[in-house]
């Protein structure tokens, strides 16, 4: 595999690569009308009107803010694992994952931040285990292929 010492870059590089996939699943879902909105629309709606998210400036920012959030997140399971080890990296990711879920959706959301309020069952349980699952999967990555970061 690759071995990268830096723990930011590491974040940087781990939250872009499994955010990939967990895009393709909530394109997916949002397809398939299990959830409302994807999550570059909810994002893009802090920037543009509802009625714009669907155009193409608003996805490519939606996708930034997307994938920067991504990164933040990432980054963060880097320095907790970093600080307190990997014993259980599973519930260190699944926390983090759930604590910036609630903190995006339970609170950003509802003051209104972005201008899409996602209320419905569907949404909403796709975008909590899709949090919980990127934190999860960033811990796993991070403890499987980044000791050398780790230890930096």
């Amino acid at each position: 595999m690759f071995n990268i010492k830096d723990k930011y870059f590491s974040g940087i590089m781990t939250g872009i690569l499994i955010n990939i996939p967990i895009n393709i699943l909530d394109y997916i879902f949002y397809l398939l009308n299990i959830n409302q909105y994807h999550m570059w629309q909810i994002a893009a709606s802090a920037y543009f009107r509802i009625q714009d998210v669907d155009t193409v400036p608003a996805l490519i920012v939606g996708a930034i803010s997307d994938y920067s959030t991504a990164i933040l997140l990432a980054i963060t399971i880097v320095y907790l694992l970093s600080i307190t080890g990997t014993d259980y990296f599973w519930a260190k990711g699944l926390s983090v994952g759930g604590i910036w879920w609630l903190f995006a959706f339970g609170v950003m959301l509802r003051i209104k931040i972005g201008r899409i309020d996602p209320i419905d069952a569907g949404t909403n349980l796709y975008h909590v285990s899709e949090h919980m699952l990127f934190g999860v999967l960033v811990a796993w990555i991070i403890t499987k292929y980044g000791q050398e970061a780790l230890a930096e």
